[in-house]
């Protein structure tokens, strides 16, 4: 039997265990798959650019001409948390 063949029988004699669907076999792998890279992104980048202020840290104010201030999601870092990153404990 070619080892290629193993997986394949494996996942049919699951399938036919525990009454799953071919879908089903396929989500949870693909959902392990892109949670697992998720949490590898955000250990190579935990924060992302800020969105308001473009990554300046200062924005620009709507009423008054000439009139700045912080961020509001950044607090004048220019960087924000990504979403996730607390949540997978990211350091």
């Amino acid at each position: 039997m070619p080892k290629a063949a193993l997986p394949a029988l494996l996942a049919l004699a699951l399938a036919t265990v525990f009454h799953l669907t071919a879908f089903t076999l396929l989500l949870v792998p693909l959902l392990a798959a892109a949670l697992l890279g998720y949490r590898r992104l955000l250990t190579r980048r935990p924060y992302a650019t800020c969105r308001p202020c473009r990554g300046t840290g200062y924005r620009n104010s709507v009423l008054i001409y000439r009139s700045n201030g912080q961020g509001p999601t950044c607090t004048g870092t220019g960087h924000r948390v990504r979403p996730g990153t607390r949540l997978l404990n990211v350091h």
